[in-house]
């Protein structure tokens, strides 16, 4: 995939991720609005497949993965949202862990990282009373930690974006969480998309900048 080819396939992905707030407004048949919320995903996941000889196919998978959990969530089925992302999840610190490396100007980021994920999950599982959606977000919570903790780690050209990416996704989820089990979140949904598409597009966009396997 040449530059202009990689330069016109974020745009893409820009545009129908600005088009989903437009969708969402419209007037359209219930489902048909709802299930767009995917299109912007899968579109990242067609692109960085098309990568792969570059970018490996473990983000494409992640991102293919995001798509599934974006559809259970627009049909209201939080268990399996929650399951296919936690997937998603999987595979993007399966790509990010052989890249990891530790060095001490990361100790400070990773320890304020850690200081506010992890007592924020812990605060949010506290108000959960439905059994099931305890476990699940317990173990969600644990995973996507993990990712943004390898995506800070990353000894990869443009190592910082990796982290931004994985600091949005994270930001992301937790204002779902909160709106959901904790309190209403004002413009709740605008917050949680803009931050998840910026997340996603950085990560096809870094697939996309990547020299080789």
């Amino acid at each position: 995939m040449n530059k202009s080819t990689r330069i016109a396939s974020v745009g893409i992905y820009l545009l129908l991720a600005i088009a989903f707030f437009f969708v969402r407004g419209c007037n359209c048949e219930w489902l048909i609005c709802r299930r767009f919320v995917a299109i912007p995903t899968i579109c990242a996941t067609l692109v960085t497949a098309l990568n792969h000889k570059r970018g490996g196919w473990i983000i494409p998978l992640a991102l293919l993965m995001s798509s599934a959990g974006d559809w259970a969530g627009a049909m209201g089925e939080f268990i399996f949202q929650i399951a296919f992302f936690a997937l998603a999840h999987i595979f993007y610190i399966s790509d990010f862990a052989p890249k990891c490396k530790f060095s001490k100007k990361r100790v400070l980021p990773l320890v304020a990282f850690s200081a506010v994920v992890l007592p924020f999950l812990g605060y949010v599982l506290t108000h959960i009373n439905n059994q099931a959606e305890l476990i699940a977000v317990g173990i969600y919570g644990v995973i996507i930690y993990t990712m943004g903790f390898t995506a800070m780690l990353q000894n990869r050209q443009y190592s910082w974006l990796y982290a931004v990416a994985a600091v949005l996704f994270i930001f992301s989820d937790s204002c779902i969480a909160y709106n959901r089990f904790v309190s209403h979140l004002p413009h709740a949904n605008t917050i949680i998309m803009t931050t998840y598409y910026a997340a996603q597009g950085l990560f096809c966009t870094l697939h996309l900048l990547r020299k080789q396997k």
